[in-house]
């Protein structure tokens, strides 16, 4: 920002793409510029110009409008997004927090690099359980907060106790699995528990009409999702 801020195109010739975008309306040689069309994603995936409310409620009235993002794409998040809603008359983001690049083997995660991670196997390895991320987020909110507050927000540069690391991913991992274990149960229980009342309602079923929408809701709501 300090070289100063010019106007950009929000088209690219399609050779200088590669043929990769939305063609421009009536001008086959230009493609919508990839990045106003994505950037614009924030606001139209929330229903920005129909009669979504979700738009409203996420970012029109939002106090906050956040956005975490690779220190890679600063440039469009902090400079070209904020020009796009300013110009539009929209909201600004409130925040916008920068990470570092994820890696694997000190790498960054690249497709075009060959610097993948395989989901199923890091599902398979980690699991799926999300059950956890009121109270990991709490904990993880917990560590920042008393980082920046007590450390001037740099990390300590003491060697970890490698002794608890083995511990306390046993103890989630088995805490995770006995979560899952009720919400089975409790899956499994739900129908039983209709079926019995179905049971009881079905020598009066024709007799009551009053009865016969707890019937279709019974099983409704009971049906797998």
């Amino acid at each position: 920002m300090e070289g100063g801020l010019h106007d950009f195109s929000v088209s690219r010739s399609h050779s200088r793409a590669r043929g990769w975008g939305i063609p421009v309306p009536d001008d086959p040689s230009q493609v919508v510029y990839v990045w106003w069309d994505a950037l614009g994603n924030y606001v139209t995936s929330l229903g920005y110009g129909t009669d979504d409310t979700a738009y409203d409620q996420w970012w029109t009235t939002s106090e906050r409008r956040v956005h975490l993002v690779g220190k890679g794409v600063v440039r469009f998040h902090a400079v070209y997004w904020p020009a796009m809603l300013l110009s539009a008359g929209l909201p600004l983001p409130t925040d916008i927090l920068v990470h570092d690049y994820v890696t694997v083997d000190g790498r960054k995660i690249s497709k075009s690099g060959g610097t993948t991670v395989d989901p199923v196997a890091l599902a398979a390895s980690h699991g799926t359980d999300a059950d956890f991320a009121g109270g990991l987020g709490n904990l993880v909110h917990r560590i920042v907060t008393m980082t920046h507050r007590f450390r001037g927000g740099i990390v300590p540069t003491s060697a970890p106790d490698e002794s608890s690391g083995p511990a306390l991913l046993d103890v989630f991992r088995r805490a995770s699995r006995a979560v899952w274990d009720i919400v089975e149960e409790a899956n499994r229980c739900v129908p039983d528990a209709a079926t019995r009342i179905t049971e009881r309602l079905t020598p009066v079923e024709g007799r009551l009409p009053a009865a016969e929408p707890l019937f279709a809701r019974l099983q409704e709501d009971t049906r797998p999702a």
